[in-house]
């Protein structure tokens, strides 16, 4: 109850005041016009795989053919802001022959542009190269981006790639290439070639017309290539190229038409001469090293053998020598037992005749005692046979 009491009160009293509160009126969506160099008016470029395309300034004007032309419809007193990545370039007028100039080298890469009290912003996109870029335009949180590139000016200038040196009989490559005034490379040129000290290797002759290549081509983009027949003899190739480029453009790269390359050439069978000479001669110094390795390795296989003999014949003399000492012991100990059984057979001896000797008077005492007992039986058993006693045997 006291909630609506307090509702009731505020609505009086605003009322009582006169305020009257609105919504907002919502703000109109952005809208964008894309203009593509001289195309009608609203062509589309929202996509990187179909970006609009647009020639270089290759003059060094900024004008009407070489821009996307972008206006944005918006509200009034609103900023269009414009952002380019890669090499776009945003400016915010064309070139005025009788006023202010716009040259290759101007332009920003961010640009806000306030409407005031219209209701439209317009900037110029422009590239100098034929790498893709774009361009957001953002205003009040709506966004939208436009994807563009560049397309190659007029040939301005030729460059040569040649062999730094090539061999008798052998092909050699030369590669031509063509830009704009930008450094883009561009095809679809028309190239003079005209060789000296040698000829095409297709046609035999001392000329050729070449065209530069489209981006599919194995050579690349832009270039062009020569395949040339070395003589079997000689001592450099010469190979000039020309073709018509672009006139000078003041502030921009000075034009080259014309560019040449002298290739030396290397003779082969004087090359293999010279490599088979120094062959030899390396074989030579190689058998001479080898022979000195040998000889060097057998002196030290010889001194190896003298050593080991020497030290054989030291082992044996060594061995002779305590051979020596030995049998020279064991011919002392011989003699000393020589002495040792002579002495004992001396005493073997002597005592076997004192042994003898005391057999013998041994032997004459029981001869003796018994001539004496069988007297003593005689003499009792005729003592008994007298006596008639007992006789004894």
């Amino acid at each position: 109850m006291k909630l609506v009491r307090k509702i009731a009160m505020a609505c009086s009293l605003a009322l009582a005041l006169g305020v009257v509160t609105t919504a907002p009126a919502k703000a109109a969506d952005m809208t964008l016009s894309v203009k593509v160099g001289a195309a009608a008016a609203g062509s589309n470029a929202t996509t990187a795989a179909a970006p609009a395309a647009v020639t270089v300034p290759a003059d060094n004007t900024v004008d009407e053919a070489d821009v996307v032309r972008l206006v944005a419809t918006v509200d009034t007193g609103t900023s269009v802001t414009f952002t380019a990545t890669g090499t776009i370039k945003l400016v915010a007028a064309l070139d005025n022959p009788t006023g202010a100039r716009v040259r290759a080298a101007d332009g920003v890469q961010a640009l806000a542009v306030a409407t005031g009290t219209g209701t439209t912003a317009t900037v110029y996109a422009f590239t100098t190269t034929t790498a893709a870029g774009t361009v957001t335009v953002s205003n009040l949180g709506v966004t939208n981006t436009i994807y563009l590139k560049g397309t190659a000016g007029a040939a301005n200038a030729l460059s040569l790639v040649a062999p730094s040196a090539a061999s008798t009989g052998t092909i050699a490559k030369y590669v031509v290439s063509a830009v704009d005034v930008f450094g883009n490379k561009v095809s679809g040129l028309t190239v003079n070639a005209t060789v000296a000290g040698a000829t095409v290797a297709a046609t035999g002759a001392n000329t050729a017309t070449l065209t530069t290549a489209v981006e599919t081509a194995t050579v690349g983009l832009g270039n062009a290539e020569l395949a040339v027949l070395a003589p079997a003899a000689g001592s450099s190739i010469t190979v000039v190229m020309t073709a018509t480029v672009a006139n000078a453009v003041s502030g921009l790269a000075a034009p080259v038409s014309t560019v040449a390359a002298l290739t030396p050439l290397n003779d082969l069978a004087a090359q293999l001469a010279a490599e088979k000479a120094a062959l030899a001669t390396a074989n030579t110094a190689l058998a001479a090293e080898k022979a000195a390795h040998d000889a060097t390795k057998k002196a030290m296989a010889d001194a190896d053998a003298k050593a080991k003999a020497d030290a054989l014949v030291a082992k044996a003399a060594a061995d002779a020598d305590k051979a020596k000492a030995v049998a020279d012991a064991i011919a002392a100990e011989a003699l000393k037992a020589k002495a040792a059984s002579e002495v004992a057979a001396k005493a073997m001896a002597d005592a076997k005749a004192a042994h003898d000797k005391l057999v013998l008077e041994l032997t004459a005492a029981k001869t003796a005692a018994d001539e004496a007992l069988a007297k003593l039986k005689a003499r009792y058993n005729v003592k008994a046979a007298k006596h008639k006693f007992k006789p004894v045997k």
